[in-house]
């Protein structure tokens, strides 16, 4: 039944036998496969199994004094990479509300000994002070506790300059006075360019730090990719009370305690960056991007849109040094790096996305510099989805989706990457609702292991639409912006024609760049903690759409102004 080679989507391999899954062709004519099974509480990939314990071995310091620990690689080009630790105990502790929680005056300095051969140091690299970030969180709320107010360690960022592509490399990290690393390697990124293939890239979102995502990072590290990509929503810290007490679990709010935003758990960023250093951090680059669960209001924040003049994203920001002024962006919320055949495009939902903000008008800029003749393939990422047909966060994004889609339409974005809705959903190409050949495939996959639980219920179901302003989100800008494009009605009766395949499992994804035309997804599902294939597709770039013709570095972008396109 999958014979039939798609206009842009080519479908791999049938369902398994255990599937929860819908799926059907880019015609979107008739439902191929329904099978349901009940969910198996029991194994790991099912539902929450609570988080890891805070006594765990794995995310405990085990460094003394001012020797580096929570050792991460960030991709800055193909020839640069960024690796960053922390120094120092994070602490928790009484302060004034505008006192400086910590005296910072013993700081190491930020040395990176590496070479091509083992335990033999050929090259040092070494940071200005001036690059090293901390942050304190500071709760202010009528039953708070001012001893558990929060203290960062110092964060070093070393950018590796004129490295060899696709190249081993072994490292350490830290300051000889205060004591190195033990050693670690990773292989740099290979060349940028149309010639890199197969490139691949893991994708994550909404991992959290549970059992189930522990056979994710697992499956994710197995697959072997080149660079990887985390879109949004780390560690799931503003889920727990400022003792550490969780207030999620399977999908229901407790919270018993401190509510979100105004509390969080500060410490279990520093568990996190434990865990995930030995499990893939230190040995393969990444790519962040940011979620609603890293915006975190600081004292006098709001949980209003963008960084709030410092009180907002401070976490994220202090520990993920994203190459945003490598493409011409001064805010870290947004960016854009070049990766092996590919143009990322990393969006903000939630800083100014209108036509007239700073990062619009940054998008245009860089889709100018945009050259498919060097990197063929388009792909963008943002947290919360345009296309989801579950209940949770329903259209949540639209505001954002009416400002930005035209101008990704127009310039031929091939890929959309999303988080945020805890589920796995695929579309066929769409553009403003409708099946377009030429359009983005839109693959959300927040379910890389958060403890708040999976999406499991249809917004096409019998009963289940939800009111128009239900899921309006307090922390993206642009409001209420409700459409009304299944037959005048705010939500489809069935499973949309955009909607190729739905299912509520944990899971990470591959996409293998094999040459400038065909990337192949696949979709893979930690259900009965075995790393299940369940969704695999070519992507194939069309060139006989005019959106996705090559055009030369340095041409005009389309904008939503002077566009001629229209969905199909």
């Amino acid at each position: 039944m999958y014979s039939n080679a798609f206009a842009c989507i080519v479908l791999l391999g049938a369902l398994g036998p255990f599937a929860r899954a819908w799926t059907r062709d880019l015609q979107a004519t008739n439902v191929i496969s329904n099978t349901q099974v009940p969910y198996n509480r029991t194994v790991l990939g099912g539902d929450p199994l609570g988080q890891l314990p805070l006594n765990d071995s794995r995310l405990q310091r085990t460094v003394q004094g001012l020797a580096p620990e929570q050792v991460h690689l960030t991709y800055v080009s193909d020839t640069q990479v960024t690796v960053s630790w922390a120094t120092g105990a994070s602490n928790s502790t009484a302060a004034s509300i505008n006192g400086n929680f910590l005296n910072k005056t013993t700081v190491p300095a930020s040395f990176v000994q590496y070479s091509k051969a083992h335990s033999t140091y050929t090259y040092n690299a070494t940071s200005l002070a001036s690059t090293n970030t901390f942050y304190t969180q500071i709760y202010n709320f009528s039953n708070a506790n001012p001893a558990l107010n929060y203290s960062s360690p110092i964060f070093h960022h070393v950018t590796l300059q004129n490295l060899t592509s696709n190249t081993l490399y072994y490292y350490k990290v830290g300051d000889p006075q205060y004591g190195m690393s033990q050693q670690f390697n990773f292989t740099s990124a290979p060349a940028v360019g149309n010639t890199t293939y197969p490139f691949v890239l893991g994708v994550v979102a909404d991992i959290g730090l549970t059992p189930n995502t522990t056979v994710t990072v697992q499956h994710l590290a197995d697959a072997n990719p080149q660079v990887w990509t985390l879109i949004g929503d780390f560690t799931y810290a503003d889920d727990m009370q400022t003792n550490g007490t969780t207030t999620e679990g399977n999908g229901s709010s407790t919270y018993s305690y401190v509510p979100s935003p105004e509390g969080t758990y500060q410490p279990w960023w520093d568990m996190w960056y434990r865990y995930m250093q030995d499990a893939i951090l230190s040995s393969v680059p990444f790519l962040p991007q940011h979620g609603n669960h890293e915006i975190e209001a600081q004292y006098l924040g709001v949980d209003v849109a963008g960084l709030n003049h410092g009180l907002q994203f401070q976490s994220y920001v202090a520990r993920n040094p994203t190459p945003h002024n490598q493409s011409g962006s001064s805010n870290p919320l947004y960016y854009s790096v070049n990766v092996g055949p590919a143009h990322m495009i990393y969006l903000t939902s939630y800083d100014d996305f209108s036509v007239t903000s700073p990062q619009y008008q940054w998008l245009v800029n860089d889709l100018a510099t945009f050259n498919r003749k060097t990197t063929p393939w388009l792909v963008a990422t943002f947290h919360a989805p345009w296309y989801s047909s579950y209940v949770n966060h329903y259209k949540e994004n639209e505001c954002m989706r009416l400002a930005m889609e035209d101008v990704l339409y127009n310039n031929g974005v091939d890929i959309v990457l999303n988080g945020h809705c805890h589920e796995y959903e695929r579309s066929n190409p769409v553009y403003n609702f409708t099946v377009n050949a030429c359009g983005a495939v839109h693959i959300t996959m927040g379910d890389g292991g958060n403890i708040e639980g999976l999406n499991k219920v249809f917004a096409d179901s019998p009963g289940q639409c939800p009111a128009p302003n239900a899921t309006t989100a307090k922390s993206q800008p642009g409001g209420y912006c409700p459409t009304y494009v299944y037959d005048g009605q705010f939500c489809a009766t069935s499973q949309p024609a955009w909607s190729a395949f739905r299912e509520s499992a944990y899971g990470h994804g591959i996409l293998t760049f094999e040459n400038s035309t065909h990337a192949l997804w696949q979709w893979n599902r930690n259900l009965d903690n075995e790393n299940v294939n369940m969704d695999a597709v070519y992507v194939i770039r069309q060139l006989s759409c005019s959106n996705k013709a090559s055009f030369a570095l340095g041409a005009a972008p389309t904008t939503a102004s002077n566009a001629t396109a229209t969905a199909g």
